[in-house]
């Protein structure tokens, strides 16, 4: 039994809309400000990924594309001024380079299109297969330089007088009748794709975007794979054939790795696979930081190119009003966007804190699973019966219910009932007036599990 007195003050029910400026940092104040009211039309609103500026990413995909149709060009002229097919060969490679480019380009902008009707989560999964795209051809670069390599390396360890130095399928061999020129369109070709490299490289892990950390692998691909040409040619002058193929094969062994990670990675965003505890570990921690918050749970998330997409179960006070819950849950939300922007959208759902009335997570799901198959809304109409049947009949004299509040945890339910009495009573004759309304319900009704009786002085 709980007996409280309190004032309800008619000036608290009134709808004041806040400017932003009062609007308080936490829910928890909310109780603080007595003209604060709720304007449930309002909603908060924080952007989403398609409204954040891709426009750097893009100009990562453009410059990777300018530069491999730039040394497609500059090979084809330099091979054609100097008759060198070994330079018209890997002019060829680089054609298929700038195919593979404008395919990132494209995928990467048809990623950032904002919602629409069709697609309410975005169209973050054609950055995905993009991302897989890539992650087969690099899978195919690797194993076409493997068997290119083995083969070399068994004509050199048999002694043979010639070597070609070609890889995957495509030549990245000096022509020695114009060693200068080749060297330097060899050397300009590893420093250009080496760069995009690292500048791909450090986007995709800054946007968590996995097309540009597949591009980044594609770009540095092409670099190693001119590394071993030169190799290749620095052991044919000094009489050391087998470090070609030698080199060959731990690039294809580095390349064909990144186009497994790569597609392995791009399969699991595609099967909305569950992304790992410990990288979801410091959202965790931030929604544990809102003040109100006792706890959380059930938090899940899935990847769609570079957004990420997150559904939590919180915790708050069981004895918190909707408003104040809803509220807690928005601004819950408002810290996830403000601490990690990768996240596109949140899902929350609200839990009561069960207090006492804990259980472990099997009885709260079977808990729940019976709450669902029963009909929860006909047992508190039901309740709320009961209740005023026992005070129109037995206490119509000394109490007056002016409110019922139902609170439900774990099947059991909680009633806060706000009754007015005769001034003329005493306070002992009010104690054993809610003491006994408190026995009857309880007697009456075995699914109360406990019943708060308030006091109002407001003579309205």
């Amino acid at each position: 039994m709980g007996i409280r007195f309190q004032m309800l003050n008619p000036r608290i029910c009134r709808s004041t809309l806040l400017s932003c400026r009062d609007l308080p940092s936490s829910p928890l104040r909310l109780s603080q400000n007595p003209s604060f009211g709720f304007d449930f039309s309002r909603r908060w609103h924080f952007g989403h990924p398609d409204h954040r500026p891709g426009q750097e990413g893009e100009k990562i995909f453009r410059l990777g594309l300018t530069a491999d149709i730039g040394l497609s060009v500059a090979k084809a002229l330099t091979g054609y001024l100097c008759g060198s097919t070994a330079i018209i060969a890997d002019a060829a490679h680089s054609v298929s380079d700038v195919v593979l480019s404008g395919v990132a380009l494209v995928s990467y902008r048809a990623a950032n299109v904002p919602k629409d009707k069709e697609h309410p989560y975005g169209h973050g999964k054609f950055e995905t297969l993009g991302a897989l795209g890539i992650s087969a051809m690099l899978l195919a670069t690797g194993s076409g330089i493997a068997w290119h390599a083995l083969d070399l390396l068994s004509i050199a360890l048999s002694a043979a007088p010639e070597v070609l130095h070609d890889h995957g399928g495509h030549h990245h061999g000096i022509d020695m009748n114009h060693p200068i020129l080749a060297l330097t369109v060899t050397i300009a070709s590893i420093s250009v794709k080496e760069g995009l490299y690292w500048i791909t490289k450090r986007a995709g892990e800054k946007q968590g975007s996995g097309l540009m950390m597949a591009n980044a692998w594609h770009h540095r691909s092409d670099a190693i794979s001119s590394v071993v040409a030169l190799v290749g040619v620095g052991g044919s002058m000094f009489g050391v054939n087998f470090l070609d193929p030698l080199a060959g094969l731990v690039v294809s062994i580095m390349i064909f790795d990144a186009g497994l990670k790569t597609g392995h990675r791009s399969i699991l965003e595609l099967v909305d696979a569950a992304i790992p505890a410990q990288q979801l570990e410091p959202i965790r921690q931030t929604i544990l930081q809102v003040e109100g918050v006792k706890g959380c749970h059930r938090l899940r998330g899935r990847r769609a190119g570079s957004s990420l997409y997150l559904d939590v179960h919180i915790v708050v006070d069981p004895f918190s009003s909707v408003s104040v819950a809803h509220e807690l849950g928005e601004y819950v939300r408002r810290q996830i966007n403000m601490n990690h922007p990768e996240v596109s959208e949140v899902f929350i759902h609200i839990d009561p804190a069960f207090l006492q009335f804990s259980c472990s997570t099997k009885d709260h799901d079977s808990i729940t699973k019976s709450n669902q198959e029963s009909n929860i809304c006909q047992e508190i109409k039901h309740v709320e019966a009961t209740v005023s049947d026992i005070f129109s009949l037995q206490l119509s004299e000394k109490m007056t219910i002016k409110r019922i509040t139902t609170h439900l945890l774990h099947s059991k339910i909680l009633l806060q009932i706000v009754v007015a009495m005769p001034s003329t009573m005493t306070i002992q004759d009010v104690m054993r007036a809610a003491e006994h309304a408190e026995k009857e319900i309880l007697k009456a009704a075995p699914k109360v599990a406990r019943v708060s009786i308030q006091l109002s002085l407001n003579s309205e």
